[in-house]
């Protein structure tokens, strides 16, 4: 057998080894996917950013000034009114009390 006919049989064995395990599938497929949607959020929030930048740079043109501007001002404000402390708080004070409650058993 040449080297080819080897790595052609050990990647046969290797495809056989994976796909009688259904539970290794299974993970493989869940790891990917939360890591697609890492790369989805990752990605879609440089691009917004990016886009946030451009609309910055035509604040002061003339026809679209106006626009870029509302729609600057509209994210800024959003941005600035989104205060997720106090969830974080109440979540854990939750934790909190969940792990009070099993280290009283």
């Amino acid at each position: 057998m040449d080297k080819n006919e080897e790595r052609a049989n050990l990647a046969l064995k290797e495809f056989i080894r994976y796909s009688s395990s259904p539970w290794r599938i299974v993970w493989t497929n869940f790891v990917a996917g939360i890591f697609r949607g890492l790369g989805a959020i990752i990605g879609a929030s440089v691009f917004i950013a990016f886009l946030i930048w451009v609309l910055t740079l035509f604040v002061d043109a003339p026809l679209v000034g106006e626009y870029a501007q509302n729609v600057k001002d509209a994210v800024m404000g959003y941005v600035n009114d989104t205060n997720y402390n106090d969830e974080f708080s109440r979540i854990g004070d939750t934790l909190d009390k969940i792990e009070g409650g099993l280290n009283d058993k």
